[in-house]
């Protein structure tokens, strides 16, 4: 008897530790924060879990790419699904997961700041937070970057690699509880709610207004592309040919206010695409912009995205050339 009332107490003691594990892992809508729904959105679309046909034309980036190209001012059949934080990898394994799941689009746009080739940034505050990407794609990550001798600067917050990677798995409360904590000063799930409806009804695009005074180009010191950020970039330009996608490799506009102070990123940076492009040069379906164009501050909600009125000129820069080619 003494035993089974032990055991009942240790249950009656566990229950509530049950219930909050079973909450974190059943209703992510109702306690995250920051971009969850964008990612979420992103990834029902890709594995075809929505009722939204596939589109012609996708777009693969980071926040930049995400507030940079209108769907609606481009094409009917375009749709945005880059993200914010978002380097090549999460370029590669969305794009892997749309053609698995969707099919294969004609067009492809691929863009990346300067800062999303020399650091991991949102992999493990987003992509592994988030559960955008499944267990084997994190850990072949893990393992390129271990690789190419980058593991430190994907581990550069105190991660632990696998070890982490399997407490976000298991959706551990040590890493949920401050998203949940907030979540109490907020109605979460009826935010996430509506901005899950905002990228559906805008194809994925998204404005972003922020405090940032100064552009991510001009706060860096100098430009590091990290290998295995190239790897990636590359092994997505790779799966476009091997399914006879058209793609465009194409840098979303610098704030004019920081433009020439910016030269010591750009510059370098432009010659990697120029690089890239000798690279590429024997497939007609890769088309790799090495320039930088920058455009006046009226265009920006920040020192680094576009507003929509940026986004309209900048679509439409882009337009001719990308339809040129898609109705060859």
């Amino acid at each position: 008897m003494k035993v089974l009332k032990v055991i009942g107490k240790v249950i009656l003691i566990l229950l509530p530790v049950i219930a909050l594990w079973v909450f974190l892992a059943a209703f992510p809508m109702n306690y995250m924060d920051g971009e969850y729904s964008l990612y979420n959105q992103t990834k029902d679309y890709i594995y075809g879990e929505t009722d939204l046909k596939p589109s012609d034309i996708i777009v693969l980036g980071d926040s930049k790419a995400k507030s940079g190209v209108l769907p609606s001012e481009l094409s009917d059949g375009c749709y945005n699904l880059a993200q914010g934080g978002s380097t090549s990898v999460e370029a590669y394994y969305t794009l892997k997961n749309y053609i698995e799941h969707m099919g294969v689009p004609k067009t492809v746009i691929l863009s990346e700041s300067a800062y999303h080739f020399s650091s991991f940034d949102g992999f493990w505050s987003r992509d592994i937070y988030f559960g955008f990407l499944n267990k084997e794609e994190a850990i072949e990550v893990i393992n390129q970057a271990k690789k190419l001798g980058e593991e430190a600067f994907l581990n550069s917050n105190g991660e632990k690699g696998k070890l982490t990677l399997l407490e976000y798995r298991i959706k551990s409360p040590t890493k949920y509880m401050s998203a949940l904590v907030n979540a109490l000063k907020e109605d979460r799930l009826t935010i996430n709610r509506s901005s899950y409806e905002d990228m559906v009804n805008r194809k994925g695009f998204k404005t972003f207004v922020s405090w940032w005074p100064t552009s991510g180009e001009y706060d860096m010191e100098s430009l590091t592309i990290l290998q295995t950020l190239d790897y990636y970039y590359r092994k997505t330009i790779d799966l476009c040919i091997e399914n006879g996608i058209e793609v465009y490799s194409l840098n979303m506009p610098l704030i004019a206010t920081t433009y020439d102070d910016c030269k010591k990123i750009w510059q370098p940076f432009s010659e990697y695409f120029v690089q890239l492009k000798k690279d590429y040069a024997g497939f007609a379906n890769v088309h790799i912009d090495t320039e930088f164009a920058s455009y006046d501050e009226k265009y920006f909600d920040d020192a680094d995205h576009l507003n929509e009125a940026g986004a309209i000129v900048y679509t439409d820069s882009i337009k001719e050339m990308i339809l040129g080619e898609v109705e060859q």
